[in-house]
């Protein structure tokens, strides 16, 4: 075959391979950088968990599991209701989570205001930053998990973009996102070359690359074969 045409397929690879190993560089060079912890955003909240008081006026679970016979887990957890922190009972059941006043067993729906309360308690930030609640039941953003929804989402106005997501049932925090996290899952996307739910190591572009790369490797070697190939001399004419 010509050389010249191994060279042109050589050059046009080189291109394509060349630009996605420097989009592999910039993209594995931020991953590598950041702590994860960071990047999971968990300096942006703080823990909440406080011991419930022994001298605490709780139903018995007794009376719990009789109002809800359908409930797969109980649990007497802490939350803010109304600005206060007050024991609750959490029930699960096939039909969703349900929040319960400990001493009265009266359904607790929260509210605009319970979330935002709430999100101030976590939020480790400062607390004269403006935050935005707003109320999610489809249509999930592409950075939330769509199996959490119904979700409350609080932004907060401050220098990394934060957002706490908290279960619209129980009020607990389910997730964190930051600016920080939104760049690294954008250069996920670039590295694992999964453009559209970016969890699949092995799209057909990877795949459809690495016969590109191939291909490149290949015509490189025909190349070096036909620079370094022995030449047949000519014969002088007498």
């Amino acid at each position: 075959m010509n050389p010249r045409k191994w060279r042109v397929w050589h050059r046009w690879l080189s291109l394509i391979v060349g630009l996605q190993l420097v989009v592999w560089s910039i993209s594995g060079a931020y991953m590598v950088y950041f702590d994860l912890s960071f990047i999971h955003g968990n300096h942006l909240v703080k823990e909440l968990e406080q011991p419930i008081a022994k001298n605490t006026l709780n139903s018995p679970i007794s009376w719990v599991l009789e109002q809800n016979p359908e409930a797969t887990s109980v649990r007497l957890i802490q939350q803010w209701i109304d600005g206060s922190l007050q024991p609750v009972y959490s029930v699960e059941s096939k039909a969703g989570t349900q929040l319960l006043m400990a001493e009265s067993l009266e359904p607790i729906e929260l509210d605009r205001m319970d979330i935002g309360y709430i999100a101030r308690q976590h939020y480790t930030g400062d607390e004269n930053i403006k935050a935005q609640v707003s109320f999610i039941e489809d249509k999930a953003p592409g950075e939330l998990n769509p199996a959490l929804l119904p979700v409350w989402r609080v932004d907060f106005n401050d220098m990394a973009g934060a957002t706490l997501y908290f279960s619209a049932a129980t009020g607990e925090l389910v997730t964190k996102r930051h600016d920080f996290w939104r760049m690294f899952d954008f250069f996920w996307m670039l590295h694992i070359m999964d453009y559209q739910d970016r969890v699949d190591i092995e799209t057909w572009w990877l795949k459809a690359f690495s016969i590109a790369n191939g291909l490149f490797l290949i015509s490189g070697i025909a190349l070096l074969y036909f620079h370094y190939r022995p030449r047949k001399k000519r014969r002088r004419s007498v």
